[in-house]
């Protein structure tokens, strides 16, 4: 406001200072007249009579009306107001007296008994004046007072300090007079001019004295001279004194007439959302607070119309409370809500009001007046019972759909998002449907949401329209909802509002560029147990309105919903992910299940059927009379208890693997002289199969450092699983050194033509107990074990195997081992 702190707070010690000094003499004037008798009627300082009265005061009924002049009393020719108030004052209360009264040209008599003034009456007549006077002073200067960032706060505290000085001074100027009048009537004619200057200074946004000195002196030059006008000719004839008080009403009228016009161009033009709903709340309250009471008084002074002016006043008090509202409230939505209540609220007293007298005026004529005096009050609480919740409602809905032109059923809205996050399904499914219910039924244009669930690092999002999901701008926008301490009942963050609200001050322009980074007008906080987790930013609305506080209000509490429907919706999609592992594992287990009998049943038959060679080569062998190839047999019955014998070294080696218990001796192995021995064996297991066998090896690659038996155990059931599977063609065993960086590797390949691996198996066979054809009457024998042996084995010496196959064409398996291991280089 362009006020260091010292100016403000010396200003309003001064203005405090002024306030109780006036107060207090207001009071102790009082005390002189309460319980005195007073002549029934109340006159100016010219022997005019004031609008001051109350209906069960003496004057009334007589004839006597306001700005009539008393000429004489008692056929005592008056002279100074003094002598009508000793006069009455010298005989008892309840005395008549004789008043010769001037109307224009007309000249009349009027007997009025005097009375004595109660603090009732006093309370009625003068003291509603000293409290509303009170009243429009405190809440003026709150804005003030509580430092409100918009600068038409000092032209609102000079305005109520002016009525202040106008209410407070009433009952001296009827009665004693000790205040100069000046002070009253300036206080009268100023209260015009700074509710224009307030006004035009709401529109502009700038200091008149800056942007429009001129005006400003002309605004303040008419207050001036009317009040000296007016003070002129209190004292020359009483019609000039009569014109110049009806003018000075007359112009406060027009004042409160300007204030509406100059607030309804302002709403016709491009406003922020917040300085709208201010100006609206501002304009209710100068129709109830400063243009009816205005008018009121015009025509009580003007036309003689019976408005007492004590009680045309009391309205009064909603100007600077709405003003002193919409420059204190930050908040659109509060602004909106108490406008929209405000409304609803007057509307509804006005029907039930319409609804007594409709009532009144069909139960007199019919039971009596007599007779309806008791029914109506009880027919009309009745009434009140049965239709004040529908009526507020159907008032309510008015003013939503032809005020604020609200263009959905916020209860169907919320119906319908309430049953949709009440659903089983995904956080991402949840946040996607919520924006897109939510933007078509209100007609928002774009919606963003991010969310951070429990115990995680990673943003949730979901965006309509043109969007594009910026993560940092979304992080920032988190740390800024989060920094801002917000009350727990605060719902959003417009823009408006954060353009103005003294709070985010510190941090404005961070908050002007995250809402430029998500096109949004409107930001609510997603709070899951009681920390903000992430928001939802929605951009403006189509047909370019602004957010009304039932938007908000549905929003809040959508957003509210929304935040633990995110959480359950995370969690139902972790319970699907548990039960399809969990499935899986079943699977898993009962496929296990079926491998482990397969494999029962294959070890069952891989013995049996070198048994059951031995034991019939052995009892043919037993018998005397046999005269056939025993060397044959015999070597038959080797082979069978070789085959045995490699069974069970499987067994055991995998059992010791699984166990964990197989120890890897490194030594310095001569290569070829295994892979010679194994050529021999390869040999006698093809026989007289149609098969060729080749050994290629680079003479670089003659030793290895790794475990001997392990590679020729490698190497043995690579060769035996070749021969199985190929019927015809070669089996060739390839040996080259791959040199790699720092490392170097010895690939040793087994290649051969047989049947070929299709693609979709090339790592199940590497399985526990896997075959592709694991049944008892497969063609090709082996219990499973000898793949994932190697495997196992491979890993244990630093190395790796790999398999190429083309079904039909033939495999290769490829062992690739390191020259020198890991462990002997550590």
């Amino acid at each position: 406001m362009g006020q260091h702190p010292w100016q403000r707070w010396l200003l309003l010690a001064v203005i405090g200072l002024f306030a109780c000094l006036l107060v207090a003499g207001n009071l102790a004037l009082s005390l002189h007249w309460i319980h005195k008798p007073f002549p029934g009627f109340f006159v100016y300082e010219n022997l005019t009579v004031g609008p001051y009265a109350l209906p069960q005061w003496t004057a009334n009924g007589t004839g006597l009306r306001s700005l009539d002049r008393i000429v004489a009393i008692d056929g005592r020719p008056l002279v100074q107001r003094s002598e009508l108030y000793e006069m009455v004052r010298s005989r008892l209360s309840g005395s008549t007296f004789r008043y010769q009264v001037a109307r224009g040209q007309e000249r009349f008599e009027v007997a009025i008994p005097s009375m004595t003034l109660s603090l009732n009456d006093w309370l009625l007549s003068f003291g509603v004046y000293v409290i509303m006077g009170l009243a429009f002073l405190i809440i003026g200067a709150a804005p003030y007072y509580f430092r409100a960032a918009s600068p038409a706060s000092l032209p609102l505290c000079f305005m109520v300090l002016a009525v202040f000085v106008w209410f407070e001074t009433t009952f001296d100027f009827m009665t004693s007079g000790f205040l100069p009048k000046e002070l009253r009537i300036f206080g009268l004619t100023l209260t015009p001019s700074t509710g224009t200057h307030l006004v035009l200074l709401l529109k502009t946004g700038t200091p008149l004295w800056r942007s429009h000195p001129l005006g400003l002196i002309v605004i303040y030059g008419l207050s001036v001279v009317l009040g000296g006008v007016i003070s002129a000719a209190f004292a020359g004839p009483v019609e000039t004194w009569i014109l110049a008080f009806r003018a000075g009403y007359v112009y406060a009228c027009v004042s409160a007439l300007a204030f509406l016009v100059i607030v309804l161009m302002a709403l016709r033009g491009n406003l922020p959302d917040l300085e709208r709903s201010r100006l609206r709340v501002m304009f209710f309250g100068a129709v109830l607070g400063f243009f009816l009471p205005s008018l009121a008084t015009v025509l009580n002074s003007s036309f003689q119309w019976d408005i007492p002016y004590n009680l045309a006043l009391i309205p009064s008090v909603f100007f600077p409370l709405s003003v002193a509202y919409a420059l204190l409230k930050y908040s659109l939505f509060d602004l909106g809500n108490a406008l929209k209540r405000s409304l609803s609220h007057i509307a509804l007293a006005a029907l039930l009001l319409a609804l007594y007298v409709a009532l009144f005026s069909l139960l007199g004529p019919v039971a009596g007046a007599d007779d309806a005096e008791p029914l109506i009050p009880i027919f009309f609480s009745v009434l009140v019972v049965v239709v004040f919740n529908p009526l507020l409602r159907w008032i309510e809905r008015v003013v939503d759909r032809y005020i604020y032109r609200q263009e959905y059923d916020p209860e169907q809205v919320q119906t319908e998002a309430s049953l949709f996050l009440r659903s089983l399904t995904s956080a991402p499914d949840l946040a996607e449907g919520f924006l897109q219910r939510v933007a078509e039924r209100i007609g928002i244009e774009t919606a963003l949401l991010a969310y951070r669930p429990k115990d995680s690092k990673e943003y949730l999002t979901a965006a309509t329209g043109p969007h594009e999901l910026n993560l940092s701008a979304i992080a920032g926008c988190c740390e800024l909802l989060a920094d801002a301490a917000l009350p727990a009942d605060y719902h959003g963050v417009s823009r408006g509002e954060m353009t103005t609200d003294p709070r985010f001050q510190s941090k404005r322009d961070d908050w002007l560029r995250a809402f430029d980074a998500m096109q949004s007008e409107l930001l609510l906080p997603l709070v899951f147990d009681r920390e903000i987790r992430g928001f939802v930013s929605f951009g403006a609305k189509r047909s370019r309105r602004e957010y009304s506080a039932d938007d908000l209000r549905l929003l809040g509490t959508l957003t509210d919903q929304l935040a633990l429907s995110l959480e359950n919706g995370r969690l139902y999609e972790a319970s699907v992910d548990a039960l399809g592992r969990v499935e899986a594992t079943n699977k898993k287990l009962l496929e296990m299940d079926k491998v482990k009998k397969q494999f029962v049943a294959n070890v069952c038959h891989e013995l049996r059927t070198p048994v059951s060679t031995i034991i019939g080569y052995g009892e043919v062998l037993l018998e005397d009379s046999f005269g056939g190839d025993r060397r044959a047999m015999l070597e038959r019955l080797v082979n069978n208890g070789q085959e045995l014998t490699q069974l069970m070294d499987n067994l055991l080696n995998f059992s010791r693997m699984e166990a964990d218990t197989v120890f890897t001796q490194f030594e310095v192995v001569k290569l070829k002289e295994i892979l010679e021995a194994l050529q021999m064996m390869t040999q006698r297991l093809i026989r007289e199969r149609p098969i060729k066998f080749r050994l290629n090896m680079e003479p670089a690659v003659e030793t290895i450092e790794s475990d001997g038996q392990k590679l020729q155990q490698i190497l043995a059931e690579l060769l035996t699983n070749a021969v199985k599977f190929t019927e015809k063609g070669k089996i060739e065993v390839s040996v080259r050194k791959i040199a790699r960086d720092e490392t170097s590797s010895v690939e040793i390949a087994i290649a051969d033509t047989g049947i070929g691996i299709d693609e979709r198996h090339r790592e199940i066979i590497f399985d526990d107990f896997r075959q592709l054809d694991g049944s008892s009457t497969r063609k090709y024998g082996g219990t499973g074990l000898g793949l994932s042996l190697c495997r196992k084995l491979a890993d244990a010496l630093g190395g790796q195997i790999r398999v190429t196959s083309e079904v039909g064409m033939g495999s290769v398996f490829s062992l690739l081992l390191p020259l020198v291991p890991q462990e002997l280089k550590a």
